[in-house]
This record gives structure tokens, C-alpha cells and sequence, in this order.
């Protein structure tokens, strides 16, 4: 169900809410998996990237996004043994052929990261990398793996859940955590900017469960 607002004289219209309040198991149609297999668990989304399998996984809304967007959701790790503390998402990724990403899925069966740099789309990084006080925070342009956007600040701790928002307007990309402001940048740099494309829930070395996914466009 679509709902409508006008903030600002702006309309905003959610299209896609997703709580994931479903029995366990298995995924819902409109997603799946790559790396490390993700699965319905307690009412969220969540997989095990810490200590089994590939430790990376991308799990993927097949649902084609367009234009000035806000996605919002809620995220919490459950464990990373080298407080990796990793939550990450893709963001306006395709195939540079053309290629639904569904239909290509095998293609990334292992989940690795350096896959995912050949495709169009922008990374959103959120890592500890074993330092939980100093989380690095980037934004990437692919293909290329292009650094538009780099800060060290906060923290990002297993057991807390924290709550992420990303805008984009045009050519401006903003990330928040917790409704703190962590990067505000503009993409005119290396590839033609993205405007179509997939969104995904990405991590490496954590278990993790992400929950209260909302996207609403701003167009």
C-alpha cells in the first residue's frame, strides 16, 4: 500500500515497507541472497556472516528504485568475532549489460566483495574493521570501487540497534545514523551519476538482522 505526504511543498510517497513479519525460514519472493544465505528470523531479516559459510553476504529487494529517494531502516549485529561490525548496502545497482541482477545471481554465488565493483551502483560503508569508537564511514562509485566519501567518527557496537537514513536528491548523497548527520556529499565525479536501480543489505564477517525497511520517493 502506497501512502502520500507533502513535507516542505515536496510530496513524498512511500513505495516499498517491509517489516518482515513472516513465519521463520525462508525469504519472501521479492528478496534473495548471495553469499552466505539470509533468512526470516523472530520478525526480522537476518543472516550469519560471522562464523559460517562465504562470512560475507548481499541480500537483494528485487523491486527497480528511480530518481531522489530516503531509505530508512533499523539494524543491529548480533556478534562479529573481529568486531568487524559491518552493515553495509548497495544503492541504484544494475548490470552494466543490461542484465537483471536476479538473473545473474550464480554469477555472485560466493557473495565476494570485488564482484560487486564491476556492477553500476553506489556503496554505502559502515564498518568497524575492530575499532568500534572510530567506525569508518565511505561512499563508493562503481565500477571502479571510486572513493566520493570518507569519515572516521561514533560508534557502531554489537547488541545496540541503530537506526540508518540515506537521501538521495539528484546528485546530493546524505547518511545518517541515529539521526546524527554523517556525510552530505554531491556525486559529479567518475561514473555518469546512477538514478535506476536495486537496493541491497550488505555485510562481511558479522551476524546481523535489519528490520523496518521504509523507501519513500521524493520525486
Amino acid at each position: 500500500m502506497m501512502m502520500m505526504s507533502v513535507v516542505s511543498g515536496k510530496k513524498e510517497r512511500i513505495i516499498i515497507k517491509e517489516s518482515f513479519d513472516y513465519p521463520d525460514g525462508k525469504l519472501p519472493s521479492i528478496w534473495w541472497s548471495e553469499g552466505c544465505e539470509a533468512e526470516l528470523k523472530d520478525g526480522r531479516l537476518f543472516v550469519d556472516a560471522d562464523t559460517t559459510s562465504y562470512r560475507a553476504s548481499t541480500i537483494w529487494l528485487d523491486h527497480e528504485l528511480s530518481g531522489s529517494l530516503k531509505i530508512e531502516f533499523d539494524a543491529h549485529i548480533v556478534a562479529s568475532s573481529d568486531n568487524a561490525n559491518n552493515i553495509n548496502c548497495f544503492l541504484l545497482y544494475s548490470d552494466p549489460e543490461g542484465r537483471p541482477l536476479r538473473e545473474t545471481a550464480q554469477e555472485r554465488e560466493c557473495g565476494s566483495y570485488g564482484l560487486y565493483h564491476e556492477l553500476n551502483g553506489y556503496i554505502f560503508t559502515n564498518v568497524a574493521n575492530g575499532e568500534e569508537s572510530n567506525v569508518r564511514f565511505r561512499v563508493r562509485d562503481n565500477p571502479g570501487f571510486y572513493l566520493l566519501n570518507e569519515n572516521y567518527r561514533g560508534e557502531t557496537k554489537a547488541g545496540k540497534t541503530y537506526h540508518i537514513k540515506i537521501e538521495k536528491t539528484n546528485s546530493r548523497f546524505q547518511y545518517w545514523i541515529n539521526g546524527e548527520k554523517i556525510i552530505d556529499m554531491e556525486d559529479k565525479s567518475y561514473n555518469p551519476l546512477y538514478n535506476k536501480g536495486l537496493f541491497g543489505f550488505r555485510t562481511w564477517h558479522t551476524a546481523i538482522w535489519w528490520d523496518n525497511l521504509v523507501i519513500t520517493q521524493l520525486d
